[in-house]
C-alpha cells in the first residue's frame, strides 16, 4: 500500500541467477526489514520475487528523493546494493512520484 506521505517511489529489478536467488533475496529483506527503516524520510518498502525466482522487486516509498540518496550512502545499505548489484546478471532502478492513490473503503 502506499503511504499518503509518499512523494519519491524507487523500484529496483535485479536479474540474478537460480544459484544465487535465496541468498540475494534473503539478504534484500534482511537489509529492507533492519536497515532501511533506520533511515530519515523512508515511509515503506517491499522485497518481491517472480515465479520463476530469477528477478528480485525491490520498491521504496519516500518523503524525498534527498531521503532516498542519503540512504544509499548509509554504509550498511551502500553495501547491501553493492552486492546486489555486483552480483546480479543485470539491474535497472527506476523512480517516480506518485499521481494518485486510490483506497478502497473495505
Amino acid at each position: 500500500m502506499i503511504d499518503v506521505k509518499t512523494k519519491f517511489i524507487a523500484v529496483s529489478i535485479y536479474t540474478v541467477t537460480a544459484k544465487n536467488f535465496a541468498a540475494l533475496a534473503e539478504a534484500a529483506a534482511k537489509t529492507m526489514q533492519h536497515d532501511v527503516p533506520t533511515v530519515q524520510g523512508f515511509c515503506e518498502g517491499v522485497v518481491m520475487a517472480d515465479e520463476t525466482q530469477t528477478r528480485v522487486l525491490i520498491v521504496t516509498q519516500w518523503l524525498s528523493k534527498q531521503a532516498w540518496s542519503q540512504a544509499n550512502w548509509e554504509p550498511r545499505i551502500g553495501e547491501a546494493v553493492a552486492t546486489l548489484v555486483q552480483d546480479a546478471r543485470s539491474y535497472d532502478v527506476q523512480t517516480f512520484e506518485p499521481l494518485a492513490i486510490v483506497r478502497t473503503s473495505a
